[in-house]
């Protein structure tokens, strides 16, 4: 007994323990599973943010909606540990080409050095966020860099087939050649793009001129700069790509500029402007604002340009572009001077002093150093003037220098020249040779638009000739249909059916014309029922229309081929006889005059039906068909012509 109790307890110990167990692994299964769904949302997230990042790469960078690539981005970053390094380095791309569009020269660079730094292993990716450095390095005119980072992308690119990015690398590497003086090593790349751009599509030419167009402008070479800059405008508009107009326009107004084209240049500005303004790009219109300040400060409209370029400053210094603004504040400060606002001028041109804290400013904006001397003088501070006069002076020479060494040996600059005979003929035929890229691309771009009218043409006319022959099958079935179904009607139609008076007018003219033209011979029979006047006033509407039927299908039955028969009018029929003698009509008609006779009318009691006909047959003299068929019937009228009785 004791015994027992002690197995039955350790029985139900286990029992306990067992359940126990269950209990906690149903539990780790129920929240393994809760973790994996919850685990599973996001993930279809991702699957649906990755494949609108993959879509949006398809799009041209310059149709980018910016504010589409900005929800997108933030989403994938802001969770950027549940992506792969590729989709995050797309994303930087996507980044950098939206604030490409709105000449954001800063995010640029911040968004191409993201990308390049998460070290994403399609080397596609990789060279297009290399090739949006080097749109940084030329806006910022830094060439040293452009030229390292060109020839580390250069011998990345052997591992990619892409020639849009190879040529692309080709351009950059010969701007930065020719801005450090290799005109040799400039003009060999620019050959190299000449073979491979047939191979890219036109879409991709208004890239690579437009990279090499700023390369002249930089050089100095505006009238150069100007001709691909119009080339490169006119291909924006035959293949409609108008994203980006604002930019084209904003180097034409500069190259309209340096060669003291000032209507032109403000014009230039103010499209560009609009332009940036139409697509919400304050920083492109700002760049926009700041040119058509300086055009108004050559043209001396100095209250114009004052209005033109206050807000401008204040873009630049929101957005941290500090060059722009700086430049911007030296153009506003020198349009206050010229109208005697000297204290405004003079404290933006201390605040331009603090802003460049030693460096230098660009060689176009060196008038700066003169302000600052005449600042000086006007205080009577004569040393600090001649301090930075000097400045001013040295300056300008150091520039100089510089520009010696560089392509600004060609047309703009030819009086700097230290040794002509070394580089002009590279130098010129580098600019023959991007000139004649870009008329290439325009008559390519003509070819194109061309073939594409002439396609249109085509195709709208053979769906024009497809449509007529669609119509053409309907009617013909149409037609082959409604005869079918005639003849159908014409099988199937009761004995007694006649042709009312008008058709049988027409039928009679017709045969009539018909005889007298092919000359075969035509009897007119007139038959009519004599006292039908009697029989209507006798019997009811009923009783005559079977009595009318009747008759009918009498005149029918004895009809042939080439027989006739209509109602002429109630009571009176019209028959014709073609290709038949008048003496076998007579018979016909006699015939059928018989078989009237012999039909008994039972609806009509004892009432008689008086039959009479006449029958005749035209000859040359009978001109008038109905004049014709009014002699018949004045015969019959006069008097009683092969009379019959029906009983």
């Amino acid at each position: 007994m004791f015994f027992f109790s002690i197995t039955n307890g350790m029985n139900m110990t286990n029992r306990q323990l067992f359940s126990l167990i269950i209990l906690t692994f149903k539990r780790v299964i129920f929240f393994s599973l809760f973790a994996v769904n919850a685990y599973a949302q996001p993930s279809s997230e991702q699957i649906i943010l990755s494949n609108q990042v993959l879509k949006l790469l398809k799009v041209n960078s310059e149709s980018l909606n910016a504010d589409t690539v900005k929800k997108l981005s933030e989403k994938i970053l802001d969770n950027r540990k549940n992506y792969s390094n590729d989709i995050l380095a797309k994303v930087f791309l996507l980044a950098a080409n939206v604030a490409s569009n709105q000449a954001n020269i800063n995010q640029v660079h911040d968004f191409a050095q993201s990308g390049l730094s998460v070290n994403s292993r399609d080397k596609k990716i990789k060279l297009a966020l290399l090739l949006k450095l080097a749109e940084v390095y030329v806006a910022r005119e830094k060439y040293q860099q452009l030229l390292i980072l060109i020839q580390t992308a250069v011998n990345n690119s052997e591992y990619s087939r892409n020639i849009k990015h190879q040529l692309l690398l080709l351009s950059y590497r010969s701007v930065a050649f020719a801005m450090l003086g290799e005109h040799q090593a400039a003009l060999a790349d620019l050959q190299q793009v000449e073979r491979g751009i047939n191979k890219s599509e036109l879409t991709e030419h208004i890239e690579l001129l437009t990279i090499l167009s700023l390369a002249y402008h930089y050089l100095g070479d505006y009238q150069t700069s100007l001709t691909m800059q119009l080339k490169i405008l006119k291909l924006r508009f035959e293949m409609g790509l108008l994203d980006n107009l604002d930019q084209t326009y904003l180097y034409l107004g500069y190259a309209y500029f340096y060669l003291q084209r000032f209507d032109d240049a403000y014009n230039a500005f103010w499209q560009s402007k609009s332009y940036a303004e139409n697509k919400t790009a304050p920083i492109s219109a700002a760049y926009a604002s700041k040119g058509l300040g300086i055009v108004l400060i050559s043209q001396q409209q100095f209250d114009e340009a004052i209005e033109s370029l206050e807000p401008t400053i204040a873009i630049f210094k929101h957005n941290d572009m500090l060059d722009e603004q700086i430049e911007s504040m030296v153009a506003l400060a020198s349009a206050r001077l010229a109208i005697a606002q000297n204290s405004a001028g003079y404290a933006l041109l201390v605040e331009v002093l603090q802003l460049l804290d030693g460096e230098d400013i660009s060689l176009e904006y060196a008038g700066f150093y003169r302000m600052v001397a005449e600042m000086y003088l006007a205080d009577n501070n004569y040393q600090s003037a001649y301090l930075w006069r000097e400045k001013h002076s040295k300056v300008l020479l150091t520039k100089l220098k510089d520009m010696k060494k560089s392509a600004t040996l060609a047309h703009g600059l030819s009086y700097l020249i230290t040794d002509p005979q070394a580089i002009v003929e590279p130098l010129h035929e580098s600019r023959n040779l991007a000139v004649k890229l870009a008329q290439n691309s325009e008559l390519s771009s003509s070819f194109v638009g061309k073939y594409q009218k002439q396609r249109t043409i085509i195709i709208s006319l053979s769906a024009l000739v497809c449509l007529l022959l669609i119509t053409l099958l309907g009617f013909f079935l149409r037609l082959k249909t409604q005869r079918i179904n005639l003849a159908y009607e014409e099988i199937e139609k009761p004995s007694y059916i006649m042709t009312g008076p008008m058709q049988t007018k027409f039928d009679y003219q017709l045969a009539f014309k018909k005889a007298r033209k092919f000359q075969y011979p035509l009897s007119v029979g007139y038959l009519v029922v004599e006292n039908w006047q009697e029989l209507t006033f006798h019997f009811n509407n009923k009783s005559i229309k079977e009595v009318t039927k009747d008759i009918a299908s009498l005149i029918n039955e004895q009809l042939t081929e080439f027989d006739y028969a209509g109602l002429l009018n109630q009571g009176e029929y019209l028959l014709m006889f073609e290709h038949v003698s008048s003496a076998e009509a007579h018979m016909k008609l006699d015939k059928l005059v018989q078989a009237l006779n012999s039909r008994a009318f039972a609806n009509l009691g004892r009432f008689s039906i008086t039959m009479k006909y006449s029958l005749k047959t035209p000859d040359y003299k009978d001109i008038d068909p109905y004049l014709f068929l009014a002699h018949i019937a004045e015969s019959v009228n006069i008097k009683p012509v092969n009379q019959s009785k029906v009983s």
